[in-house]
């Protein structure tokens, strides 16, 4: 049989007698006087003179806790949290303020984005007085939000500024480049103090001849277009310590290859442009990378090799119109069990409804996929489509994954309706007699059909601990009385496992 798991007190408060009160806050007054000072030896001393030394001590405590008494190092450093625009007006405070600011480490010029050409003349000088005034000491960060138009000639040379002074982490945001392509200058691609870099431009990129960043360690490119196969193999040939490497939503037109071969590289994230047709090609060779994400609809090829380190892999393929189109069903299915057999080392895997639908438009997808003895935990995202046991495909699927220990189902589970009165788990995964210990099942609505699949589930788990039911209460098939019912037909199952415990909530 399966387990189904202010005092408050009142003070009466009593007011002092109105004769009582000038009396008691004297006393107060004196004896704290008397313990801050420990002057005062007789209480006979008059009500004036406490007040005076009282305020006297007072004003001395005020004093002794300003900022301004703080040394230079950390009022600067706090200058360096501040958004520069507020860090150059604390010049007004005092003398000693006045030039506070032009010893900061960190320069921030996204607080007030321009958008009138009064306040954009503003902006520009104003990031121009910063940089010509401030020390010529070296900066930890460096973040530029700004519109281009026909000023890239000047953007440039505050980028240089930051390179001269040995930037650490740079974040450059820049838009409405429209009369010219972006040509970042020459000196960012060999900084030898960069180690964090974040540049979103909706442009195309022209790159360097000579790229090489010796201590960059994260690397992120947003919007960004590629100007051709050459310059962006030199790009990711020179970054022979990168640790972490984001690509969102850039795009590919111009190239047909990209091989992103990084020795160091232990976290790669991709994000499609889900307009974009790219058809570019990704061979990814990276033997200590541990964590793989990709969100798209693969209009690119992604292979990866060597991948023996990897721990956590996200595929999230997202439902769209063109993937349904029987012209692309075919493509994108191949394209998703090539990228699957090359997360296949990972020992945690996360897929959205539509990676995993897509595996049905190929029969033999599954069947090539190589067993995986590292896998322990396969999760479903919730994209509000529920998980369909009755293609068969699943079932195939998790045979794939004999070691399998969690297996959670955040979109929900169903059958179609063919299936539903019919339906059995053929064949049943290996992993539900000797490994699988918990499942997890959301957005459940009470169906006859998921009830089939969680009896089903419950009757081969042999070694099962937990299983948690989460339901959906708003879609909740028949209400709360329908909820008490399907709590009743879960008490009555016999599991395989004598220990499961079923959460139902």
């Amino acid at each position: 049989m399966v387990k189904i798991g202010v005092v408050q007190q009142k003070r009466a408060a009593k007011s002092e007698a109105l004769e009582g009160e000038d009396l008691k806050r004297t006393t107060t007054c004196v004896t704290s006087t008397q313990l801050r000072l420990g002057k005062y030896k007789r209480m006979g001393e008059g009500l004036s003179t406490c007040e005076a030394k009282f305020q006297k001590v007072n004003n001395v405590d005020e004093h002794e806790g300003r900022i301004d008494n703080l040394p230079d190092e950390i009022i600067q450093h706090i200058l360096s949290l501040l958004p520069t625009k507020d860090a150059v007006r604390t010049s007004v405070l005092s003398r000693r303020w006045f030039s506070q600011w032009t010893y900061v480490t960190n320069l921030d010029f996204s607080d007030f984005p321009p958008n009138m050409n009064q306040k954009r003349s503003l902006f520009m000088d104003f990031v121009d007085r910063v940089i010509s005034l401030r020390k010529p000491l070296d900066l930890s960060f460096f973040r530029l939000v700004c519109e281009v138009f026909t000023d890239a000639s000047r953007i440039n040379s505050w980028v240089c500024a930051a390179v001269k002074h040995n930037v650490q982490h740079l974040l450059l945001v820049l838009d409405q480049i429209h009369l010219e392509p972006l040509e970042l200058p020459h000196c960012l691609f060999t900084c030898n103090t960069l180690r964090k870099a974040f540049i979103m431009a909706d442009i195309l990129l022209k790159l360097p001849s000579s790229i090489y960043f010796s201590n960059l360690k994260l690397l992120t490119l947003q919007c960004v277009i590629f100007p051709g196969y050459l310059s962006t193999q030199q790009l990711f040939s020179g970054l022979p310590v990168l640790e972490e490497l984001t690509l969102d939503s850039c795009c590919w037109w111009n190239v047909e290859t990209v091989t992103i071969a990084l020795p160091m590289l232990k976290k790669l994230d991709i994000k499609e442009n889900l307009a974009d047709c790219d058809n570019c090609r990704f061979f990814i060779i990276a033997e200590n990378l541990k964590y793989f994400y990709y969100i798209g609809t693969l209009r690119n090829d992604y292979l990866i090799y060597n991948s023996t380190s990897l721990s956590w892999g996200l595929i999230g393929l997202c439902g769209t119109n063109d993937i349904g189109e029987s012209s692309r069903q075919r493509e994108v299915a191949h394209r998703a069990g090539r990228l699957l057999r090359g997360i296949s080392c990972a020992k945690e895997l996360l897929l959205t409804p539509y990676a995993f639908e897509v595996l049905t438009y190929s029969e033999n997808l599954i069947a090539c996929m190589p067993v995986s003895y590292k896998l322990t935990y396969v999760g479903f995202l919730s994209l509000g489509v529920a998980i369909n046991f009755g293609c068969g495909t699943l079932a195939k699927f998790l045979e794939k994954f004999p070691c399998l220990e969690l297996l959670v189902f955040q979109s929900g589970v169903c059958l179609s309706e063919n299936h539903e009165g019919s339906w059995i788990l053929d064949p049943v995964p290996y992993c539900f007699s000797r490994h699988l210990k918990f499942i997890r099942i959301s957005q459940f609505c009470g169906t006859d059909g998921e009830l089939q699949v969680v009896k089903s589930l419950l009757e081969h788990a042999e070694v099962l601990l937990r299983m948690d039911i989460i339901c959906h209460h708003e879609k909740f098939s028949g209400g709360l009385a329908k909820e008490r019912d399907v709590l009743e037909q879960l008490q009555m199952l016999h599991g395989a496992s004598t220990y499961c415990k079923i959460n139902f909530s």
